[in-house]
């Protein structure tokens, strides 16, 4: 903690470095130029989806929009059934402001988006809708009930408020040098210029006649003319792009640059004020794209000019206690609210999503961080809504003709209940990226799933959802949904192509069509046109999923050449390599990337990849961490640099670092294992190692859980009493392991009743020869049969019936397995076996041995229900270490996964076995209806 009495907080939305560095190196922004020397600066990066409303909620709260509940632009408007701009009534959360209210500070808050209505809070509130010019100058300017707070400030603050109309030449001509030649009726990219500079000038204006006039502890100040500045003049920004016209570009060129020294200057009336006893943030949500990274077409969907925002933003900090000429890394827009809560001395809420950052004080080690379960569940007067406010919704709808001006939202239906049903879709379209952001995969394909098969023509949802399914390795899901794209996306074109056609033969001669017609037309050629590199990279993600991975680096080389300076080429080439396993072509492509855009993280992270390929752990370490310099939340990033860490020797650093995976990812059980056994064996902590061992169980059970159960249903899972996790590595075998030998023994087990019947079944129908007496019938307990081979259970006494079940698959209880004998031939080292390990929950295991041994009129164990599930885990331990210690190739197969996702689980029974098996006849022997024996939830 330092010893400062006041924050302030600024927010420039959409700054970036990559304007900022040249400016200063002109000398061109003075003011930040020495803020940067007495203090730290770094990166930001930012979450997604990159919109600001959920950014900048996320800054204030610490939290992911998932969790706070602000989740686009626009929202259902409770008491009038239309739609209305975004309100922080639908926050679900507390921010910075209402915990410091609640602790006796003062907060002063300007502008921040979404903060209409103002709150009741301990200090000052100014709204998003303060500044907001809706008329001409002679027009009436109200100001809104709900503007500010307290209302006694209404009267001043309404003097503060500039008017574009009111801007004079001298203010005008730093930006725009010959603004005097623009035709003001047919150019409306002026009276934007104008609109963006008198805002930014009030929220300015209204920031420090506060700090000058209000006490504070706490102060925000909300700035958005830069994003706004870079959607309407980026474009132009130097160096001139071949599109863009030389007129243009001369004339807009230095808008962008204006913005951003414009900004400088408001910066040294805000640290003058605020004085050296000060701790001040500068900071930024997202960056903006300046260079060739730059897109040159918005996509024509609601929130399309996002596609402009780079994800790293920018981040200063100086003031008392702050460490001076600093680089700190790995910052995130989360880690803003628990760093001011750190530097007032308030506990960190364990329910936030970001971090302290700790390493911007001058002595780190000193910083005391506490942690509170959440302050949501701390009472006290926190400056919050009542539940019981609204909103007039014809202002609503002068935001909302704003919001599309701006581009940021599609234009409202006309009728209400599509206009309502579109903005829900929005809503839950952001909340799906949201989930997939912070790695819930399983609810996000849900969503994309749903929204999908609801608007098949929106094909973002689609891309999304393939996205989804490529993270959770989904092949047959995947290869469907990206042909569906593909098939639409066609059809669409030559649909449009036919069109264009019957326009042109009917309009021939017409050199001036009207603006509808105009629009129609670009909308056709837009669709008649089709985006080739997307559809090549969604058919590569294909081809990468089901290894064809030569088919997929010949889809890459046929990217036509205005793509090639595009980054995810080369990082797609990158993953295809790794994939190989060829190493050196993949730091190749990973280099590639870099070249393209030199700070993006995942192409170090793929460096890291392929150096552990390569043996060598230390340069595996620096590509790692240099993507964590970039962007500290990636549990993968962490678990890699822990793997080269330990191989490099230094366990302690490796420790640290799978800890941090498993901060950020709770249910990581690769990571969880491998501290398990460092701790263990490495770092003499048995009672830690035990720990872990047992966190490593709990999230592999909670996995496989959260994978097959409806987001309704799941629950917390309890740890299993007495079981602990073996530290091993992944059960998929690590090498294509081929087709089935005509000498290899495919053998399924598990525990009595968890399964192998079924997975029998899955592979008679794949016509798998199965090897099968037929002499135990079927019955109640299995209709379908039992496949099982008499010889089999006399394993412990008797092995050379195994030469007969060459070629074949066999059942075999798993607790017989480890009686298995190395090889059969001593003259072959050939491979032998390979096991599917069916798995199933214990409690529905015993309740279905119960039950068969009931209608068999037999006696059960004497053991109680929680020994017998402490018995059967060690024992499944204990094969598991068997196999991966005789490396005999083995997978999980999950029944519950099985029967909720008989599609998945014959592809993944195909691929272990080398392909090649009818996969749609091997789901359809997936009986659902004899899953019986179901916990309760």
């Amino acid at each position: 903690m330092t010893d400062s009495s006041k924050v302030l907080l600024i927010g420039w939305d959409a700054a970036d470095w990559k304007i900022i560095h040249p400016l200063i190196d002109a000398g061109k922004m003075p003011v930040l130029e020495k803020m940067i020397s007495e203090g730290t600066m770094g990166n930001l990066t930012t979450i997604q989806p990159v919109l600001s409303p959920m950014l900048w909620t996320s800054i204030a709260t610490g939290k992911r929009p998932f969790k706070h509940g602000i989740l686009g632009f626009t929202e259902p408007d409770p008491v009038t059934g239309k739609i209305r701009p975004i309100t922080n009534l639908s926050r679900r959360t507390k921010a910075v402001w209402n915990i410091l209210s609640q602790n006796g500070l003062r907060s002063n808050v300007v502008g921040w988006w979404p903060s209409y209505p103002a709150e009741p809070i301990n200090g000052v509130m100014i709204s998003n809708h303060y500044h907001k010019a809706t008329g001409r100058l002679d027009d009436p300017w109200p100001m809104a009930p709900g503007t500010v707070h307290p209302t006694r400030l209404e009267s001043v603050l309404k003097e503060v408020r500039y008017h574009p109309e009111e801007l004079e030449p001298e203010h005008v001509l730093p930006f725009i040098p010959n603004a005097a030649k623009i035709d003001q009726e047919k150019d409306r990219r002026f009276s934007t210029f104008l609109q963006i500079l008198a805002e930014c000038t009030t929220i300015n204006g209204a920031a420090t006649l506060l700090m000058q006039n209000e006490p504070w502890d706490f102060m925000a100040v909300y700035f958005d003319a830069i994003d706004h500045f870079g959607h309407a003049f980026m474009k132009y920004h130097p160096p001139r792009r071949a599109w863009i016209s030389e007129t243009d570009y001369e004339m807009y060129k230095g808008v962008v640059e204006g913005g951003y020294r414009y900004h400088d200057l408001m910066l040294a009336t805000l640290l003058r004020l605020a004085g050296e006893d000060t701790t001040v943030i500068l900071m930024s949500d997202h960056g903006f794209h300046p260079d060739h990274l730059r897109p040159r077409s918005i996509p024509t969907e609601p929130a399309g000019p996002a596609v402009e925002h780079r994800d790293l933003g920018i981040f200063v900090a100086k003031g008392p206690g702050i460490r001076s000429d600093h680089i700190v890394f790995g910052a995130s827009v989360l880690d803003i609210c628990p760093t001011i809560l750190t530097l007032f001395g308030l506990p960190v809420g364990e329910d936030m999503d970001g971090k302290p950052l700790v390493d911007v004080y001058g002595d780190p080690q000193s910083a005391s961080v506490h942690t509170i379960g959440s302050w949501d569940e701390v009472n006290g007067a926190d400056g919050s809504h009542s539940p019981d406010r609204k909103i007039d919704p014809v202002e609503a709808k002068e935001a909302i003709d704003r919001l599309v001006a701006l581009g940021y939202i599609e234009q409202p239906s006309e009728n209400q209940d599509r206009a309502v049903e579109n903005t829900v879709r929005e809503l839950r379209y952001n909340l799906a990226r949201s989930l997939m952001d912070a790695n819930l995969l399983e609810d996000a394909e849900a969503i994309y799933r749903e929204l999908h098969e609801r608007w098949p023509d929106e094909h973002r949802f689609g891309v999304q959802r393939a996205l989804c399914l490529r993270a959770l390795r989904d092949a047959p899901a995947l290869r469907e949904v990206v042909e569906t794209l593909i098939s639409r996306r066609l059809a669409e074109a030559a649909e449009a192509q036919a069109a264009l056609s019957a326009i042109s033969d009917k309009d021939k001669g017409d050199d001036d069509p009207k603006p509808s017609e105009r629009r129609s037309r670009l909308r056709l050629l837009s669709q008649a046109n089709p985006d080739l590199f997307a559809l090549q990279q969604l058919r590569s993600w294909v081809d990468l999923a089901e290894k064809r991975f030569d088919e997929a680096l010949d889809r890459l080389a046929q990217t036509s050449v205005e793509y090639l300076d595009r980054p995810q080429i080369p990082l797609m080439r990158g993953e295809i390599h790794l994939a190989k396993r060829d190493w050196d072509q993949a730091l190749t492509a990973f280099s590639k990337a870099l070249q393209t855009d030199p700070e993006n993280a995942a192409a170090y992270l793929g460096q890291s990849r392929a150096f552990l390929g390569k043996r060598e752990p230390l340069k595996a370490v620096d590509a790692a961490c240099a993507a964590l310099g970039l962007s500290y939340y990636q549990p993968q990033a962490h678990f890699l640099h822990g793997i080269a860490s330990y191989r490099a020797g230094d366990w302690r650093r490796a420790a640290e670092a799978f800890e941090v995976a498993v901060q950020q990812n709770p249910n990581y059980v690769e990571a969880y294992v491998r501290l398990a056994f460092l701790y263990t064996r490495r770092l003499s902590d048995p009672s830690r190692g035990e720990h872990y061992r047992t966190q490593a169980l709990r999230a592999r059970r909670y996995r496989r859980e959260y994978e097959v159960m409806p987001r309704w249903e799941r629950h917390s899972v309890a740890t299993i009493s007495n079981v602990t996790a073996p530290f091993v590595a992944e059960e998929e075998p690590a090498r294509d392991l081929g087709p089935l030998t005509d000498h290899e023994i495919l053998i399924v087990s598990g525990l009595p009743r968890s399964g192998t019947s079924m997975t029998m079944q899955i592979l008679d129908a794949g016509d798998i020869p199965i090897l099968t007496d037929g002499k135990r019938s079927a019955d109640e307990s299995n209709p379908r049969g039992y496949f099982e081979y008499r010889p089999a259970t006399r394993l412990r006494s008797d092995s050379s019936w195994l030469r007969d079940a060459q070629g074949h698959a066999v059942k075999i209880v798993a607790q017989l397995l480890p009686l298995l004998p190395s090889r059969l031939e001593e003259e072959t080292s050939a491979q032998t076996y390979r096991v599917i390990l069916v798995d199933r929950h214990l409690d529905e295991i015993l309740a279905s041995q119960e039950k068969m041994l009931a209608a068999r009129n037999a006696a059960g164990s004497a053991s109680s229900g929680d020994q017998l599930r402490a018995i059967y885990g060690k024992q499944l331990t204990q094969v598991r270490h068997f196999l991966m210690q005789r490396k005999i190739p083995w997978m999980t197969l999950s029944y519950e996964s099985a029967i909720c996702r008989p599609k998945l689980a014959a592809a993944k029974i195909n691929r272990f076995l080398g392909g090649g098996f009818d996969e749609s006849a091997m789901a359809a022997a997936v009986d659902p209806a004899l899953y019986r024996e179901r916990r309760p939830v």
